[in-house]
């Protein structure tokens, strides 16, 4: 089906200051179409998108949006989102930098491609329960506050604007989880720090907020000896063995760290992922011989490795012809010794 597309470049309102595309009425934009617009939008009516619209300037979002199809973010400078509404999108790719000054709701996907998305409480960004990112990167994230609706797993693309510093939750309760990342260091908050914590990560940390007081575990994607997820609990920095932390009202904080009753782990990241992922394993000797089996839901191997511990530290792909979207990762040790167990999810 050929592809009508369409480029706005005459404005309906133009001031004296820039020239502007307003919208008063109906707005439709059927499957297959593609609208371009090169200025400034303000919506005081309703844009109905089952196309493709690329936004290249702001858009103050008045009125309705119903927007099943895509929405391109691709500027040239940095793009804002404001208006009274909050924006609902469900499909979004991100081309550019972006400021919200309201909400924007992923519906969902979102496709993090090049550019940052800077956030706030007070205008956030929303991803509803189910719905889902990818390629998120130290060149494309979000600089500020997520929301996150729902219980299933999630990984919380956030960083500092130049690094990619997510965190995921797998298991948490079925109510809105609010995160963000602050690149300083944890002690500045609070010096104090648990009897057997030997070291802490000291250049950043996380905060989980939720008006419901739900619980999350956490795990943290990163390539240092700090595997063990510490929480400040008042005014002293715990570790939490399970990694499993109750999300205040009021933000709790949590970091890296390392005690010394650390217990044999693996780790993977990115996860969700589209298919490569690393490997970490902590609490083991190097030179211990494991199997790493890569199943599926029905228990069958689609990936092994066999070796030292130091040497299976690394990169893996599994086969890109997977139908599974969720796979266990099982370390096997000695006979004597408890494999462990770590879940991949696939986003397909």
């Amino acid at each position: 089906m050929k592809k009508i597309i369409y480029s706005v470049g005459i404005c309906l309102v133009a001031t004296q200051i820039h020239a502007q595309v307003v919208n008063r009425t109906d707005f439709y934009i059927g499957e297959g179409a593609v609208v371009s617009f090169g200025q400034d939008v303000i919506n005081e009516g309703k844009i109905t998108n089952n196309g493709k619209i690329h936004l290249q300037a702001n858009i103050n979002n008045n009125g309705a949006i119903a927007s099943k199809g895509e929405v391109v973010f691709d500027g040239i400078n940095k793009q804002t989102i404001r208006g009274e509404k909050e924006m609902a999108l469900a499909n979004v790719k991100l081309e550019n930098d972006v400021r919200l000054e309201t909400s924007l709701r992923v519906t969902e996907q979102m496709n993090f491609r090049r550019g940052v998305v800077e956030s706030t409480n007070q205008a956030p960004i929303v991803f509803e329960n189910g719905a889902k990112h990818s390629g998120g990167s130290d060149y494309s994230h979000v600089r500020g506050v997520i929301k996150k609706e729902g219980g299933s797993a999630f990984e919380f693309p956030l960083g500092d604007g130049t690094n990619y510093r997510s965190f995921m939750t797998d298991d948490a309760d079925n109510q809105t989880l609010i995160a963000e990342y602050v690149a300083k260091s944890p002690l500045n908050v609070s010096g104090v720090v648990q009897e057997n914590v030997v070291a802490i990560n000291e250049t950043e940390y996380w905060s989980l907020r939720s008006d419901a007081l739900a619980s999350a575990r956490v795990s943290i994607s990163n390539s240092s000896d700090l595997s063990e997820i510490a929480f400040l609990k008042r005014g002293t920095w715990e570790v939490k063995e399970d990694a499993k932390i109750a999300a205040s009202n009021n933000g709790t904080l949590f970091t890296l760290a390392r005690s010394r009753n650390e217990k044999p782990a693996i780790g993977v990241w990115p996860n969700p992922t589209e298919g490569e992922f690393n490997l970490k394993l902590t609490g083991l000797k190097s030179d211990e011989m494991v199997t790493v089996n890569v199943t599926d839901q029905a228990g069958v191997v689609v990936l092994k490795k066999e070796g030292r511990v130091a040497d299976l530290r690394r990169a893996y792909e599994v086969p890109s012809t997977l139908a599974a979207k969720e796979l266990n990762i099982i370390v096997t040790r000695g006979d004597n010794e408890k494999p462990l167990y770590q879940k991949l999810f696939l986003n397909k």
